[in-house]
């Protein structure tokens, strides 16, 4: 069994595009004036989404018991940044054209992928879970851990051979009031050819009776989850518990990340750690591999792989270290 950690990286390799973490306010304001991206650029004078959301966390905190209307404000401008980001990640979706314009990808989830294997996956879109619900390796039965959505015939289909434990959220998930508790929320996944062309062809079901919203967590240093959310990140220990390989792709493992973390602790910490290996795919490869080298301090440089340069080029290299 291994254990993918699924980052940004990897869709802008598909979608040359996309943004990056640190581009994410210049991509969702898109020259939009009096629009909540740019009150954050203003407002904190940075371009980065994240020390952005940061500093408008701690404002919305101190600002709640001095000043209410201030508070109010701050906190609609942080739900619209939310939507815009929803919006925005929604148009990037894996397509049949997508995978057949592009071979090595293709080649990436055949050879990459098992049975039983898991991945943790940073990114908001569904492009990765997509690509692999057109070849036939993740169906709605366990492809996104313990949920279920309540329209689906879970007997149409067999077992997810690969789960995707999206732990920031995404753009098929919903939050929605309970039907019998209303002031309570949970979370589920729309089911919907949009994101899965294979198994959801023709077919649309939604969650929460058109009274849900998207739900993801808006990239801030500080993450507040879900109980759904942080069902899924104990499942991703458990992963990282049962893996005998932590396969990194397109994710620079960022150290304000803290569950990340966590999660390379637990891959490492276990007593049989030296059978283990850690590859990375990134264009920063050797970087990030030299971060965890000096954080675990125990020499590891012989279960470290780095594997850097471009996707289209690692795919090879990467599916052989796999296989060793």
């Amino acid at each position: 069994m291994n254990l993918f950690i699924i980052g940004a990286g990897f869709t802008k390799s598909l979608f040359p595009e996309a943004p990056l973490n640190n581009e994410l306010l210049g991509a969702i304001d898109n020259g939009k004036t009096e629009c909540a991206s740019q009150y954050l650029k203003e407002r904190y004078q940075t371009d980065d989404i994240e020390i952005a959301l940061t500093k408008l966390d701690a404002d919305i905190a101190t600002s709640y018991y001095s000043d209410r209307t201030l508070n109010d404000e701050l906190q609609e401008i942080r739900r619209k940044i939310e939507i815009d980001l929803g919006n925005y990640f929604l148009e990037f979706r894996a397509t049949y054209d997508l995978l057949d314009n592009a071979a090595w990808f293709k080649n990436f989830l055949y050879c990459a992928f098992s049975d039983g294997d898991v991945a943790v996956s940073l990114n908001y879109d569904c492009v990765f879970e997509g690509a692999l619900d057109c070849i036939g390796k993740w169906s709605p039965k366990g492809g996104y851990g313990f949920f279920q959505n309540p329209l689906i015939d879970d007997s149409a289909f067999g077992k997810s051979p690969v789960t995707v434990l999206k732990i920031h959220g995404s753009t098929s998930f919903t939050i929605a009031p309970y039907a019998d508790k209303p002031h309570c929320n949970s979370v589920d996944f729309a089911f919907d050819e949009w994101y899965f062309p294979n198994s959801a062809k023709n077919t649309h079901f939604g969650y929460g009776l058109g009274k849900g919203k998207t739900y993801l967590i808006a990239p801030s240093y500080v993450k507040v989850p879900t109980v759904e959310m942080t069902y899924l990140m104990l499942d991703a220990l458990k992963a990282a518990y049962e893996s005998s390989r932590l396969i990194i792709v397109g994710c620079s493992l960022r150290p304000e990340d803290l569950f990340l973390t966590l999660l390379l602790t637990h891959f490492l910490r276990q007593p049989q750690w030296q059978t283990r290996k850690i590859i990375i795919m990134d264009i920063n490869a050797d970087s990030i591999a030299s971060r965890i080298k000096n954080f675990w301090g125990v020499n590891i440089e012989e279960y470290v792989v780095p594997i850097g340069g471009s996707f289209e080029k690692s795919i090879e290299e990467l599916c052989d270290g796999i296989k060793k």
